[in-house]
């Protein structure tokens, strides 16, 4: 018996690594920095809770959990419906649909700064394509990128189409798992294609519903690239979204301890939507 247990430790002893190496030790660090102040230049002064009550007071801090909070309403049905849309219509195995699902699936392969690069020359004020169309069919240009609200939905449109190729896979793979034989019995109880997809289809992915929801939410959540790339949080804070509030303070105010501070707020309201989202799951 002790040998059994031995044996299974070894298996588990390299995950158990990486666990302690890449998750914990980080996490304990920065709850334990987050006590501290520190500017790079002069060694790390305990200061206690200050930090956390300098947080509660700050309204830019505030303000990016509130951005990043309206990507998420803006960009997750985008990031859902969008796939799945596409799902259903590839989900087949044919020679076309192995070459669109590999076409969809390009912009989630490519370098985060090369595709954000590109569509911020796609949505500049006087060279972008997009502004191009519309001053030909005699529209006025549209300032993507310098008005707030634009800029917002600019970066929505940027999250959705880097996230589309990865959640339609997701679906595909989750179509592909239900029987063929519930389809038939709809269609013999004269169920149509989109009666058929709606109480007998979407039910039976309620799990890849989850995991496709839960993707999109913590990948809009953590997005830092391709906003410090497209907008650079701006105009004004517009779209400074978390993430890169925290890099700012840390890098370009070098106020580090403050910055450890957001990271543990930040990094608890992260758990609390994982726990949530697992909760929801075993409820169904």
């Amino acid at each position: 018996m002790k040998n059994l247990v031995k044996s299974r430790f070894i298996f588990v002893l390299p995950a158990l690594v990486f666990l302690l190496i890449f998750i914990l030790i980080p996490i304990v660090s920065i709850f334990t920095m987050s006590f501290y102040n520190w500017n790079l230049l002069t060694p790390p002064k305990f200061v206690g809770w200050n930090n956390f009550k300098l947080m509660m007071t700050d309204k830019w801090f505030w303000n990016s959990i509130w951005v990043s909070i309206k990507l998420l309403i803006l960009t997750v049905p985008m990031t859902f419906f969008i796939p799945m849309a596409l799902a259903v219509a590839l989900y087949k195995e044919t020679k076309s649909s192995k070459t669109l699902r590999a076409f969809f699936y390009w912009p989630y392969m490519m370098p985060a700064v090369a595709g954000t690069t590109m569509w911020k020359w796609l949505l500049s004020y006087d060279l972008g394509l997009f502004n191009h169309i519309l001053k030909s069919v005699g529209m006025s240009p549209v300032g993507w990128l310098l008005k707030p609200l634009p800029a917002l939905f600019a970066v929505a449109i940027l999250r959705t189409w880097a996230m589309t190729g990865l959640l339609m896979m997701m679906f595909i793979t989750g179509l592909q798992n239900v029987s063929e034989e519930y389809h038939e019995a709809a269609k013999i109880d004269g169920a149509n294609r989109w009666q058929i997809f709606w109480y007998v289809t979407f039910p039976l992915l309620k799990n890849t519903n989850l995991l496709v929801l839960t993707t999109a939410i913590a990948h809009v959540f953590r997005d830092f690239a391709g906003i410090y790339v497209l907008t650079g949080g701006g105009p004004g804070y517009s779209t400074m979204v978390t993430p890169l509030y925290i890099y700012n303070s840390a890098f370009t105010q070098f106020r580090i301890g403050y910055a450890y501070s957001m990271s543990t707020v930040f990094l608890l309201i992260s758990f609390v939507i994982a726990i949530f989202t697992l909760r929801v799951r075993e409820a169904k």
